[in-house]
């Protein structure tokens, strides 16, 4: 009897690991670099798009004093950007790779990462969230 119990135990500690392992390896949203063409993606004043070869920022520097501070409003900063103004900012020869939920931006002078979060929403490198308005295709 002891011994039937601790195989039981063990078969259900097995299955229970191997759900674990493959649910963690799972992905649950696919990056594309396709996800930053057309309307790209939003977080307050700031949007990040790709239009032909170009990552085009369009961004106003609100508040340099803040703590949450996003990928873009570190990049504005190391511009020597003027809070209260609003930037235009185009790279050229952009790539994006993507590696299941992530998404790995380089341009001329820049590299940049993002994770998909959501069906309309990827995090920065600083753990703030973009959303865009583009609803996934079917």
């Amino acid at each position: 009897m002891r011994k039937t119990l601790g195989l039981l135990f063990l078969s259900i500690s097995l299955i229970l690991t191997l759900i674990a392992c493959t649910e963690s390896d799972e992905v649950k949203y696919e990056a594309k670099a396709s996800d930053f063409e057309g309307e790209g993606f939003e977080r307050n004043s700031q949007r990040i798009v790709v239009i032909d070869d170009e990552l085009v920022i369009y961004a106003a520097y609100n508040n340099p004093e803040s703590k949450n501070k996003t990928s873009i409003d570190k990049l504005l900063e190391s511009d020597d950007a003027v809070p209260g103004e609003f930037y235009e900012k185009r790279y050229k020869n952009v790539e994006i790779k993507t590696q299941q939920d992530m998404y790995f931006i380089t341009a001329d002078g820049l590299s940049l990462t993002f994770k998909k979060t959501g069906e309309r929403t990827v995090t920065d490198e600083e753990g703030m969230e973009y959303y865009t308005g583009k609803y996934p295709e079917e």
